[in-house]
């Protein structure tokens, strides 16, 4: 099973003022289980986000909200597609709908001769959401991409080997999160520098044994 695949570029790199010039590795890589995972989250968002809009504007009736503002409506889509970070990927459309009623002015029957008024009723109505093709092939192609860097010289770190190197690296970020949850780092009542780095040897001594 295909883990990763990728290609590496050098670059040189230098400080402001040309000064302090040194040479590093770019690895692109791509892991296909990870952009099937992004790719299932986004069809996630994509999902919720259509529902999410479908349900700003339900039919009239009663107990029914109706956003009757258009500055409103948009406000609110902008709002959901932002929330699910699918901004750019659905097209929605709305219209404005007017339902008139009228009635007699005054209390008793109606007659041809009594007057009238009539009673207005305007609300924004989505009519359609649709998904955009193009822009959602090109994230998808994106799908799965990490940039990696390394000052390690191709003889030392092969791309296969870092791409492995890499992979290991939750365990680095798993141990300070045991530093934080089980050995409580976060209140350190110390001032002196010497003090916070000894204290921080010893807590992550403890994690590791």
């Amino acid at each position: 099973m295909l883990a990763a695949e990728g290609y590496a570029l050098e670059r040189t790199c230098c400080v402001p003022g040309g000064e302090g010039a040194w040479s590093e590795r770019v690895l692109v890589v791509r892991s296909p289980m990870h952009a099937t995972q992004q790719a299932t989250g986004l069809e996630t968002r994509l999902h919720h986000a259509e529902t999410k809009l479908a349900a700003l504007t339900p039919p009239r009736g009663r107990g029914k909200r109706q956003i009757t503002d258009e500055a409103t409506l948009v406000e609110a889509i902008d709002l959901v597609l932002t929330e699910h970070r699918v901004d750019g990927l659905l097209s929605v459309t709305w219209e404005k709908q007017v339902e008139q009623t009228i009635q007699y002015v005054g209390r008793g029957r109606g007659s041809v001769s009594r007057e009238k008024r009539v009673i207005q009723k305007t609300r924004s109505h989505i009519t359609h959401i649709v998904r955009q093709t193009d822009p959602i092939a090109t994230l998808s192609q994106r799908l799965g991409w990490k940039a990696f860097v390394t000052n390690a010289g191709q003889k030392r770190l092969s791309l296969q080997d870092a791409v492995l190197c890499y992979r290991n690296a939750y365990r680095v970020e798993r141990l300070f999160n045991r530093l934080k949850s089980r050995g409580h780092i976060a209140p350190l009542f110390v001032k002196r520098n010497e003090q916070i780095e000894g204290l921080t040897y010893l807590l992550t001594l403890g994690v590791r044994v």
